[in-house]
This record gives structure tokens, sequence and C-alpha cells, in this order.
């Protein structure tokens, strides 16, 4: 069950593609000790293998997903001849460079259910990268990793296998109230007042756990929220400004605009046309 820190997470968190690649070994696979500056996600979809992380050792068969995070010693050999397995490199951090999976703790190794959406992301850019298309290969990959981390994080979340380490008390309960308020403007010294803590404690503490202020999370919420209306299609652009606390039109496309790069109109008419006016492009190391 996604918990608001969870959420927070999931709407703010960037991620870096930084490589990926495809093994497949006929006679053996070996490893030597290393170690990497980002996290790295090794699914296997064939034979069995042993990846040793920190001096902890964790056989994998097929559908069995590792994570080595950054800077961590390790090495890896098969146990069968056979062997073919996905390899995923990437950041995961929040506004102001907080380590994502350093704060959530997921597992370092589970088993992924076959045909789970997390499955069939793995095995989506294993494909991609068994077409033998370096180029199409290097355009794709950011979008499949995108697609990797989110998932992954949500179906943790979602398993119960995501423990946190300790957040203040205060934050948890900070979120839990802005997500309350979704639909109203909220102001510092209502936080304030509400938790018992100054205004400056406030901000100081939040930003230091999510690395934005309160006032800050919020607006970009509802500006989520509004994003997410306007993929419906249901109702105006003015309804859904009022419906996301905003009385004034103008700003709320002014502050629709800095978010997304767009205004809500221009938002809306890219989802319906299916064509996306902007894109982001990720440079993937090889």
């Amino acid at each position: 069950m996604n918990t608001p820190l969870i959420t927070h997470v999931l709407r703010h968190m960037g991620i870096r593609p930084n490589f990926g690649s495809l093994q497949q070994h006929e006679h053996g696979y070996t490893l030597r000790l290393r170690t990497v500056p980002d996290y790295n996600f090794i699914y296997v979809i064939r034979g069995r293998v042993v990846w040793v992380i920190d001096e902890c050792p964790h056989p994998l068969g097929c559908g069995d997903l590792v994570l080595v995070p950054p800077h961590v010693k390790h090495h890896a050999h098969s146990l069968t001849q056979r062997v073919t397995l996905g390899s995923v490199h990437v950041d995961v951090f929040l506004p102001g460079r907080q380590d994502v999976l350093s704060l959530l703790q997921p597992p370092r190794q589970q088993h992924v259910p076959r045909g789970s959406r997390l499955d069939g992301f793995f095995r989506g850019v294993m494909a991609e990268f068994a077409r033998g298309d370096d180029d199409a290969s290097h355009r794709m990959f950011p979008g499949w990793a995108h697609l990797i981390v989110h998932e992954y994080i949500a179906h943790n979340a979602r398993e119960g296998l995501i423990h946190p380490r300790a957040v203040n008390p205060v934050v948890v309960s900070l979120l839990h109230e802005l997500d309350r308020r979704m639909a109203e403007t909220v102001t510092l010294p209502q936080l304030a007042a509400t938790s018992g803590f100054s205004a400056q404690h406030l901000n100081l503490i939040f930003r230091r756990a999510l690395g934005m202020t309160p006032l800050q999370y919020h607006l970009r919420a509802r500006i989520d929220r509004a994003a997410a209306l306007l993929r419906e299609g249901r109702l105006t652009v003015h309804a859904i400004a009022r419906q996301v606390g905003f009385d004034d039109a103008y700003y709320f496309s002014r502050m629709f605009r800095k978010q997304h790069g767009q205004s809500p109109a221009q938002y809306r008419a890219a989802m319906d046309s299916d064509s996306p006016s902007r894109s982001t492009a990720v440079k993937v190391r090889r």
C-alpha cells in the first residue's frame, strides 16, 4: 500500500538512466570483483548464477532480481553453462539529490512473478537489446529504464516489501496533512500552527528529508493532480483549476506551465493527439 512518502517519491523522483546490456552466455559466466558508481539491477531469465555483494552470496535463478548498490564490491559466477540476464544501471534521486533507494530500502534480492508488469518491462528492455540495433536501443533505453524503476518501487510497495529508513514523524504527518488538503491553498503559518513547530523548523526538516519545502511539495502535488485530470478529459480547464484549489485561472496556468513546460490547454491537446510537444533527452552511457 502506498504511503504519503512513497506517493511523494513516485511523483517527484528523478531517474537518470546510465546504461544497460543483455548478456547471453553459452559456456559459463564470471564477473571479476568490481564496484559501480550507480545502482545496478540484474535480472536473470535463463540459467543460475551467484552474485556476491559485499561478501554476501545471492543465488539467482530464472525470474530472480538483485539490486547492487553504488560503490559496493561485488563479483559473480554462473552455476550453469547457459545464462541470460539483463543489466540496467540508473541513478534515482529526489530534489536535493536524496538517494531514493537508500531512503526506501527495498529488498536487495527478490523473485519477480512471471507475467507481472515488472517482469514484462525487464524482458522488454532485454528484447530491445537483442535486436542488435544499437541506435534504436540507445533511443529506447531511457524509456524502459523509467518504466522499470517506477514499477520496481510501485511493485514493492504493493507487496509490502519497502521499509523506509526512519523519517521524522513531523514530516510524515505533514505529508498526510498536505495530501488531505490537496484542493486547498495552504500557508506555512497554518501548517506551523497545526504542527506546533515554527515555520522555519518545518521548512528545514521537510527540505532535509525530501529536498523541497512543504509548500513546494503541495504546489507540485496539486499540479500533478491537475495533469491527471487533464488526461482524463472530462472537466474543463477552469473546473480542474478550482478542483485543485486555484481560484485564479491565470495563476493556475502559469504554475502549470512552470512545472510542465506548456499551458494546461496545450498539455491536454498533446495528450489528445498522443503526440506530446516536448520530450526529455537523457544521455545514455555505454
